[in-house]
């Protein structure tokens, strides 16, 4: 049976450097094709004739650093997934390098780190197996967040009497703004050992002065990206994302599956349609006849992979797998392989209960829960007790 070989680019100004990682992942070159290039330069050439699966760089490089490598990158090659293997670099640098990169790993990095996160990835694209779903994932630039809440967020940040609870407070109700936040803040660049999955957390790690300097300054969050599918609003995804994850929430705490839980649960469902986004916001044809083909077309393909590219894009992120794989099988818990009632089924069924409770929300399906999931867990007479536990609060 032919087997794909995994085309890797290492990329870095110090051919020490490279010679290291060559030594470091000696046991993996009979399933990975790995080419190494000194510089940002170098790599473009050898990236205009051959392409990569996955592409390896150092940040702070001489001539082109890695931010205007993984640009271009992005640009020639978008379905390539993209990660940093840098050592300290300013705040500044890692806000422009984070919108081109998948991942930030720090020097230094063990081999087994290393070869982890380059596997996972490799893991993900075969899951997804659509070079064009892969493509439109690499593209994306930064996910769109609502003018009206990135505009509350910067008059929370200029307020001096704001606390970290009205910062988190406005993030958390955004899609966008909660995956970005936590995707910095579990980078490689700021040293967590234990994972932050809530952004209270993450907010009150970075600090208030810290934020106010990416966003005001960095613009780390996108609120100007334009939505090219007509009816789609930021704001009732965003509604609808926050009542599901306080749905998912309040069932995962009736049922006494624990705090932790009940926060996985939660970012979940703020996380679920992230996909969504990656649809919205791609550019049109300027042709008004193609564009109505295009229209037709994503907004079917939206439908239909929106789960898939959602986990896929927080899978190269670098978000854990359950939560990955609860927001790919979000609407088909069945296919998720929990044999009791867990962090995917959680999603299902407060997405189902979040659209039960706000029919204005046509566009985001589907409303019913998958056929026998409830009775496969016993769970049928759950219904009524969960809804009457929701304390609508949040």
């Amino acid at each position: 049976m032919h087997r794909t070989v995994i085309r890797i680019l290492f990329v870095d100004d110090d051919a020490q450097i490279l010679d290291g990682i060559r030594r470091s992942m000696h046991g993996m070159r009979s399933e990975w094709q790995m080419r190494f290039a000194t510089g940002g330069a170098a790599g473009l050439i050898d990236l205009a004739t051959q392409a990569a699966d996955v592409v390896v760089t150092d940040m702070r490089m001489p001539g082109m650093d890695g931010s205007h490598f993984l640009a271009e990158v992005k640009r020639l090659q978008p379905e390539a997934v993209r990660i940093v293997l840098s050592g300290r670099a300013e705040a500044d640098s890692i806000i422009r390098v984070n919108r081109n990169a998948h991942r930030y790993l720090s020097k230094p990095c063990d081999a087994a780190t290393l070869q982890g996160a380059i596997a996972r990835t490799v893991n993900l694209k075969a899951a997804l197996s659509d070079r064009h779903l892969a493509a439109l994932v690499g593209s994306v630039d930064a996910l769109p967040t609502p003018p009206k809440t990135y505009q509350e967020l910067l008059a929370c940040l200029r307020d001096p009497d704001s606390a970290i609870a009205d910062v988190a407070r406005i993030i958390r109700q955004d899609v966008a703004m909660t995956a970005k936040i936590l995707k910095l803040v579990n980078s490689g660049y700021f040293g967590i050992r234990e994972r932050v999955q809530t952004v209270d957390r993450a907010v009150a790690f970075m600090g208030i002065e810290a934020i106010s300097t990416m966003v005001l300054g960095q613009e780390l969050f996108d609120s100007k990206s334009a939505i090219a599918i007509p009816g789609f609003s930021l704001e009732r995804l965003g509604k609808h994302s926050f009542e599901t994850a306080a749905w998912a929430r309040a069932i995962a705490l009736h049922e006494k599956l624990g705090t932790r839980v009940a926060e996985a649960a939660f970012l979940a469902g703020v996380l679920h349609d992230v996909g969504r986004l990656v649809f919205a916001t791609r550019t049109p044809p300027a042709s008004p006849i193609e564009r109505q083909g295009w229209l037709s077309e994503i907004m079917l393909s939206m439908e239909a992979h929106h789960a898939l590219v959602g986990g896929y894009l927080l899978g190269l992120w670098g978000f854990p797998e359950a939560l990955v794989e609860a927001i790919v099988w979000h609407h088909t818990p069945s296919r998720c392989g929990e044999a009791r009632l867990g962090l995917c089924g959680l999603l299902h069924i407060g997405d189902y209960l979040a659209h039960a409770h706000d029919p204005q929300t046509p566009e985001l399906k589907p409303k019913t829960l998958e056929a026998g999931y409830l009775e496969s867990l016993g769970l049928v007479e759950r219904i009524a007790d969960w809804q009457a536990t929701r304390q609508f609060d949040d």
